[in-house]
């Protein structure tokens, strides 16, 4: 399934998830939702807590109206935003931190999302920012967006991809301590996460024949094995193996040395770890880098930033990144719908 048939002209419908209320994730999502550069490409539906957004959107100069389905299709006021009431909002949430009410809100949210993408009433989802730790104690458990929504689509193979230009980045492992990264790599799953690489920069970004470059995991590519053997025990076999299937896939580089400049020869790169590929795409401009998850059988994008607990509930949130994460599903949904 990759989501409803916009036809050539149309604008996709898309859904816009309202994250963690206790960040700044409802904030932006209005803000997105009722931004002319998105409806320009987009018709966007919030979904969320109708009254929890009703009370918010006032101080974005906004009104939120709820969604009717097919009958709302009519253009919509310049400041009505659709909404979706997907409730899981009892009484005042508490801002600025993690808490259980604000993960079962986000996952509600979320939640419906994917039932609306995967049945083609949405082309595509955009999700604000939640916390893994409000997710955790909702019940969700320990879990991001991307394994999020792998479970509920029941996607075992899957890849978190950040874009920001023509910088792509692909990792090959996500939340995970950089003291258990090491162990979970091996050759097998790097060739998934290439494969899957490619097939999406050819669906998505229209890319005829992309090229992957890889990184090391350790420092100077581990030094023939003399600082530890990942390099020359999994990630060139795997680029190997990959090459082997007719993948243009080379490597492994040193980050310090492909991110400086090398980045422009590939496509994408396939960082090892998140931190390895997050510093070189928020050096600069980071409001414009996007998420999108690349494996699922639905398009979703979302802002590469977090909740931004600090400012919660201030007004004070950049909206850029959630309209850009926005523009790109839009187009994503709009490319893939033309291709079927």
């Amino acid at each position: 399934m990759w989501g409803m048939n916009v036809g050539r002209s149309s604008k996709p419908r898309i859904a816009i998830t309202m994250g963690d209320p206790g960040g700044i994730g409802p904030e932006i999502a209005v803000a997105a939702a009722a931004s002319p550069g998105l409806r320009r490409v987009a018709d966007p539906v919030l979904l969320g807590d109708i009254d929890y957004l009703d009370a918010l959107a006032g101080g974005l100069g906004a009104v939120v109206v709820p969604d009717c389905g097919r009958a709302s299709r009519a253009r919509p006021g310049p400041a009505e935003v659709r909404v979706i009431d997907t409730g899981g909002i009892t009484g005042k949430v508490a801002t600025g931190r993690p808490t259980a009410q604000g993960g079962l809100a986000a996952g509600a949210a979320v939640e419906t999302a994917v039932d609306l993408a995967v049945s083609g009433e949405v082309g595509g989802v955009v999700t604000a920012p939640v916390s893994k730790e409000s997710l955790a104690l909702a019940g969700y458990g320990m879990i991001g967006h991307t394994e999020m929504l792998a479970r509920l689509t029941r996607t075992r193979s899957y890849a978190m991809m950040l874009a920001r230009g023509g910088l792509r980045v692909i990792f090959a492992t996500t939340h995970v301590p950089i003291s258990k990264v090491a162990r979970r790599l091996n050759a097998e799953g790097l060739v998934e996460k290439f494969t899957i690489g490619i097939k999406y920069l050819k669906a998505y970004m229209g890319i005829r024949s992309p090229r992957l470059g890889v990184c090391c995991l350790n420092p100077h590519c581990g030094e023939g094995g003399l600082l530890s053997g990942e390099e020359k025990n999994i990630i060139i076999p795997a680029v190997r193996a990959a090459k082997r299937r007719g993948m243009s896939v080379d490597g492994p580089f040193p980050a310090d040395s492909i991110f400086r400049g090398d980045a422009a020869r590939f496509d994408a790169v396939v960082a090892m770890y998140h931190d390895q590929g997050m510093i070189p795409l928020k050096m600069v401009k980071r409001e414009e880098v996007v998420n999108i998850t690349l494996g699922i059988p639905i398009v979703r994008t979302s802002p590469g930033h977090g909740t931004a607990f600090d400012i919660a509930g201030r007004f004070e949130a950049d909206c850029r990144g959630m309209v850009a994460a926005a523009r790109e599903c839009a187009r994503i949904a709009k490319r893939v719908s033309n291709a079927r």
